[in-house]
């Protein structure tokens, strides 16, 4: 019987295969478990006129727009949890560099969910009567939603068509060489940004064999067949954190965010942390071990028991 081959490759191979305007959903939301690795290699690799196709991954559509690399955003909100507002991409929008297609966070799940499924659209209630619906972005209102009567009465429906990006980026607790992907705890919307997209791949903590895998099926978010590739990149969603790993790193994203109310310090700050760096195992010896091993969580708890010094 042959072997199934392994989907193990290298971060700056994934990397390569996203080109010039192509369309990406990211996995993550807030301060938690975004592909943040894989999002430094494509800044490190130069990509351009990009789409991202977004929920909340607030980080990497900060990270993107301050580089200079998105071109369209459909998304649903972005703001740095504790901080504010993402300062680069929202001076990009109003500016005019970036254009934008707004959704509630219902509204863009539903259009990744009706890609994913393969229908033409996927009914629901929310965004009716707001200016989501009644102010146009880039995309003509007819392409992105219209009110139909129920079939089965109960009333008037807002039917939003597919949005299918070319890529999926997702981070991951573990995964084994063939593809089959593990997360504890909050998972967000990463199934069906999936499903939607034409390839996927996932960046995880660690790499174990496939009996691992089996023992806990439950945690399996993501079989091998809707996965393409597969790239081990320890603390992959630093500065965000991922549970039963390690937390977000306060010090880091208030560093970035204060940076990030200049262009000319936010240029500095990339220069600093992405483009002055090779790779991904770089910039965690630019982080150093000490402050890398103080973000590791509690294994009984899943997460970073703070330590009082009364």
């Amino acid at each position: 019987m042959a072997q199934t081959p392994s989907k193990l490759v290298s971060l700056a191979e994934a990397a390569q295969s996203v080109a010039n305007g192509a369309s990406l959903t990211a996995g993550g939301f807030a301060h938690s478990h975004q592909p943040l690795a894989f999002t430094r290699e494509l800044v490190r690799q130069g990509r351009s006129r990009l789409t991202l196709m977004s929920v909340a991954e607030c980080w990497v559509a900060e990270f993107l727009a301050a580089a200079g690399m998105l071109e369209k955003v459909y998304f649903s909100n972005f703001m740095f949890e504790g901080y504010g507002r993402c300062q680069r991409f929202s001076k990009a929008v109003e500016a005019g560099t970036i254009a934008v297609e707004d959704h509630s966070h219902f509204g863009m799940v539903s259009r990744l969910m009706a890609a994913g499924l393969g229908l033409p659209f996927m009914p629901m209630r929310a965004m009716a009567g707001t200016d989501i619906l009644a102010v146009s972005g880039f995309e003509p209102a007819a392409h992105k939603a219209k009110r139909l009567d129920s079939p089965f009465g109960n009333g008037v429906v807002t039917a939003v068509s597919p949005l299918k990006p070319d890529v999926a980026v997702i981070h991951a607790a573990r995964a084994d060489r063939l593809g089959n992907v593990q997360l504890f705890g909050t998972t967000s919307v990463i199934e069906e940004q999936a499903r939607a997209a034409a390839q996927v791949i996932v960046t995880v903590e660690e790499i174990v064999d496939t009996d691992v895998i089996r023992r806990q099926p439950e945690l399996t978010l993501l079989p091998a067949l809707m996965v393409d590739m597969v790239v081990h990149v320890p603390y992959g969603a630093h500065p965000t954190g991922v549970y039963g790993y390690y937390d977000h790193d306060a010090p880091h994203l208030a560093d970035y965010y204060a940076a990030s109310r200049s262009e000319t310090d936010t240029a500095a700050w990339l220069d600093r942390w992405v483009h002055g760096l090779p790779d991904h195992f770089a910039y965690l010896d630019a982080l150093t071990m000490s402050r890398l091993l103080r973000l590791r969580v509690d294994p009984a708890l899943g997460y970073l028991r703070e330590v009082r010094h009364d």
